[in-house]
């Protein structure tokens, strides 16, 4: 055996090692002893992830996941980093997920089911886009006046679904979307084609008055998916209202941005930028913008910006009391502005 078949040989046993420990330690349990018993001729492959599509992308580490089509439980393999490598898998026919797995703030939810397979954020409090706001603290309420749930922003994710992969003796077949047509290697390896799963909405609000007796803002964002199925990459459940960070960018300007899992599938869902000042006098004001327009019309649905302006701050009036503001408090002053007019 030449140097690079020992080098390769190495790097299998090594990683059915780790496989092996990956899934005995986690909800997709299998016997070591049978995971380890895989011929290594016969269930040796390499998956290799191509990121020409987000070639700036850097994930800690990339998980893959081979669903049986005869059913069963799935296998799972996470390699450090973004590239892949070697591992065991019995021959076979399978469903495919592939995700960064170096996110702190995405649950999932069905991990047995290719199908059902989806991610999914915490419930959070109205106001966590303070910057301010520490580790694990929820501020504000946990449902909006409207009656929508108040969900954390997923992290960034990258992936892709393949829709059947066959893994044989002769080498490979498989079929990326259900209307694919077939493609076949004679070569036991597998190319996956990481993209963007989760939009990025940005906004910026100009022309605003005042803002130098801002004690402390924040912005969020309502009409917004609470989840992700990532066998379709399609945007699932009841509409929730996601909390933005907002940041003065420049004079008499604030902006924010996060990363979301886009808009609630029902299209006739209004969605609503909110900003929340907190003046240095107590006072409390509260703008809505009706940006469903915008999202609707945004040219790239993974990188959508929202603009608004046109907020009439009043100037503060000395500090009140000790300095200390109870964000829990109610009582804003609201004022709803209408950019379609």
């Amino acid at each position: 055996m030449d140097v690079i078949g020992v080098v390769r040989t190495i790097l299998i046993d090594l990683c059915v090692v780790c496989s092996c420990l990956i899934l005995s330690g986690c909800s997709w349990i299998y016997d070591n002893h049978y995971c380890c018993e895989i011929n290594e001729e016969e269930g040796s492959f390499d998956v290799f992830s191509d990121w020409h599509e987000c070639p700036d992308a850097d994930p800690a580490g990339m998980a893959y996941m081979f669903f049986p089509v005869s059913g069963g439980e799935p296998w799972r393999f996470d390699f450090p980093k973004k590239d892949g490598g070697p591992l065991m898998l019995p021959d076979g026919v399978f469903h495919v997920l592939s995700f960064n797995d170096d996110t702190s703030r995405v649950l999932f939810g069905s991990e047995g089911d290719y199908s059902k397979f989806y991610c999914y954020c915490r419930e959070t409090g109205l106001y966590n886009g303070l910057l301010t706001a520490g580790p694990g603290e929820v501020i504000g309420a946990a449902v909006t006046e409207e009656g929508e749930k108040v969900m954390e922003a997923p992290d960034e994710m990258w992936g892709e679904c393949v829709e059947w992969f066959s893994l044989e003796a002769s080498g490979v077949e498989l079929r990326r979307k259900e209307d694919d047509p077939e493609i076949s290697y004679s070569d036991r390896i597998l190319f996956i084609y990481p993209h963007l799963l989760t939009p990025r909405y940005s906004y910026v609000v100009s022309d605003i008055s005042n803002l130098s007796g801002v004690a402390r803002m924040c912005a969020s964002l309502s009409g917004m998916s609470p989840s992700l199925e990532l066998a379709t990459e399609e945007p699932s459940g009841e509409h929730v209202t996601l909390p933005l960070a907002a940041e003065r960018s420049g004079e008499g300007e604030v902006s924010g941005s996060i990363y979301t899992f886009g808009p609630a599938a029902d299209e006739d869902t209004a969605h609503k930028l909110t900003l929340y000042f907190w003046l240095v006098d107590g006072n409390k004001f509260k703008y809505e913008f009706d940006v469903s327009r915008q999202i609707l019309e945004a040219p790239d649905k993974m990188d959508v910006i929202l603009k608004v302006g046109g907020i009439e701050l009043p100037e503060s009036g000395p500090p009140a009391g000790d300095g200390a503001f109870d964000v829990t408090v109610d009582g804003w002053n609201t004022y709803i502005i209408d950019i379609n007019s």
